[in-house]
């Protein structure tokens, strides 16, 4: 891997410096579901500049993470321009809804990354959930219960009926920060 990705992590980090320092002050849920792939990310970064050099596995768990943690910035950024008018602090009262917001995004990159062809009516689905979520959000309201129930018989729908099985990319960077010692 060239030092490219590595230069755009570092622009991401100052780009997105104010918005995640921000959630993190307020010990928002947001970067929480985060933290292991952000502090997987910090170590291997350092490694590289310290080192100059890292393994194979680490480049792909870096290059990994990164491009989650960008995705799924973006996003939130676009929440936050587009229904929060900039204020963090009305969208992180929201968090709950946002992370809801993520996971459905998750699901459905899950299942075009498993599979060669989606199923066009899970994929529906899953965007046809997203798009409740996104009204709520522009309404500044919590999604209800029963949103999160809907997402979860969805996906546990689609996983049983493909015989999938989900490990979300929180957890397995959970197991590579429990391997790095930095838990």
């Amino acid at each position: 891997m060239n030092d490219t990705l590595f230069h755009d992590y570092a622009n991401w980090i100052l780009e997105s410096s104010d918005l995640v320092e921000a959630l993190k002050a307020k010990n928002s849920m947001i970067t929480e579901r985060f933290k292991h792939v952000l502090d997987v990310l910090e170590f291997l970064y350092s490694k590289k500049i310290e080192q100059k050099v890292l393994q194979a596995e680490e480049s792909n768990i870096f290059e990994t993470g990164f491009y989650y943690v960008f995705d799924a910035f973006e996003n939130i950024k676009l929440v936050l321009e587009h229904d929060y008018k900039g204020n963090i602090n009305e969208l992180d009262l929201h968090a709950k809804t946002v992370i809801l917001l993520l996971d459905t995004l998750d699901f459905q990159n899950e299942l075009i990354g498993a599979i060669e062809e989606p199923n066009e009516a899970h994929m529906q689905s899953l965007i046809d959930i997203e798009h409740e979520i996104l009204s709520v959000l522009e309404k500044k309201e919590d999604a209800p219960v029963e949103l999160h129930h809907k997402l979860d018989h969805v996906t546990e729908g689609i996983y049983k009926e493909l015989s999938l099985d989900f490990y979300p990319i929180g957890n397995i960077f959970f197991d590579i920060a429990d391997e790095l010692g930095l838990l």
